[in-house]
């Protein structure tokens, strides 16, 4: 049995760390090792007696904390959002797959820290509008949030990120030609978006 700091048995499974986090956990059926830092004592219990019992249940939800950025976004896409309107689902995949993924998916999502979210932000400000960076913005915001909800995270890693890119005043704006037109729509056919784009331009 872990003790605390005091030098008092926590119960199996469960110690305090230097740091006063309270570390729980267990092996579960299949061999896998699952642990979570915690704050307190009965957090630690309870986390450990649901996880137990949920792998008694061949439950899904076992989460352990090597947990990747990855799998928590494609766990929460397909079983939390899933009765969102399919056009804000395919947002949330678009903006981690080109610019959020390659920064941090093969991250650990208890490691990711407010600096990574930063960087994925800063990447994107040389080829991306304002609307679409704060697309990412949410993106992550959403996915982090529901990581500390549900236990997952101790603190959300986009608390104090901040992302204000200005936008364009119409002077700064470049219409595109007839040629580029074409060009633009021959690109864009591999677009889901496509159409719309054929009849905004079809209107000017």
């Amino acid at each position: 049995m872990g003790k605390n700091l005091k030098g008092k048995e926590c119960g199996k499974g469960i110690c305090q760390r230097k740091d006063g986090f309270y570390y729980a956990r267990f092996i579960d059926k299949y061999g896998k090792r699952h642990e979570k830092y915690v704050p307190t004592l009965p957090e630690a219990r309870n986390w450990l007696e649901e996880a137990r019992f949920a792998d008694t249940r061949d439950n899904i939800l076992v989460l352990s904390s090597d947990m990747t950025v990855d799998t928590w976004f494609e766990f929460r896409q397909e079983n939390m959002i899933a009765d969102l309107v399919p056009n804000t689902r395919r947002n949330y995949r678009e903006r981690y797959v080109h610019n959020i993924q390659p920064v941090i998916g093969g991250m650990l999502l208890s490691n990711v820290k407010p600096m990574h979210c930063k960087v994925v932000l800063n990447r994107m400000e040389a080829d991306y509008a304002g609307s679409t960076i704060r697309q990412a913005y949410i993106t992550m915001g959403t996915m982090f949030k529901s990581a500390l909800m549900n236990d997952l995270i101790i603190k959300h890693p986009m608390n104090g990120v901040r992302y204000f890119k200005p936008v364009r005043t119409v002077d700064d704006i470049k219409y595109l030609t007839v040629e580029e037109q074409g060009k633009f729509l021959e690109t864009a056919q591999r677009s889901h978006n496509y159409a719309q784009y054929a009849l905004i331009l079809r209107k000017h």
